[in-house]
């Protein structure tokens, strides 16, 4: 069964002529691992924000199969360059994907120590972003997006 259902895909961005994405068409199915590999500026993060549902496409459907947990998040983005918010502490910026999460103060408390555990930051909980080297910012990131424990992970270059 298909997780991710991408159906005659298109999109291009305002005043272009040129379509970034046209014409994509693919199934994700459960516990695959699927890589969009080539040169840049060919739309690959353009089809991971599509699917992370944070633009819209001209044409073509994204179907997201499976009901949402209100523990978690279907989805999870990681992205290239770490989004890290600079006025909140490693430790705060991954609760930022567990808010308007229904979980309780210990279990959000729980899931950011696990993640930092998980990739190496446990020591880094109370640093700011500016304190931390590129890799360590990417690592945050993707254990922002772990902590909602996502149905589907997205990543766009997390290992740049």
């Amino acid at each position: 069964m298909s997780v991710i259902r991408i159906q005659n895909l298109g999109f291009r961005y305002p005043n272009s002529e040129n379509w970034v994405v046209q014409g994509l068409s693919l199934d994700v199915a459960a516990g695959e691992f699927l890589s969009i590999v080539g040169g840049s500026g060919v739309g690959k993060s353009t089809i991971l924000r599509i699917i992370a549902g944070l633009i819209e496409p001209q044409s073509g459907k994204v179907e997201i199969s499976g009901s949402p947990d209100q523990g978690r998040r279907r989805r999870a983005m990681v992205f290239q360059d770490g989004r890290l918010m600079p006025w909140r502490r490693i430790s705060e910026n991954i609760n930022l994907g567990l808010e308007g999460l229904e979980l309780t103060k210990k279990q959000k408390q729980n899931r950011i120590d696990h993640v930092l555990e998980l990739t190496g930051l446990t020591d880094f909980a109370e640093r700011w972003p500016h304190q931390l080297s590129g890799g360590q910012v990417q690592r945050v990131g993707i254990a922002r997006a772990l902590a909602v424990e996502p149905d589907i992970l997205l990543m766009d270059e997390p290992f740049s």
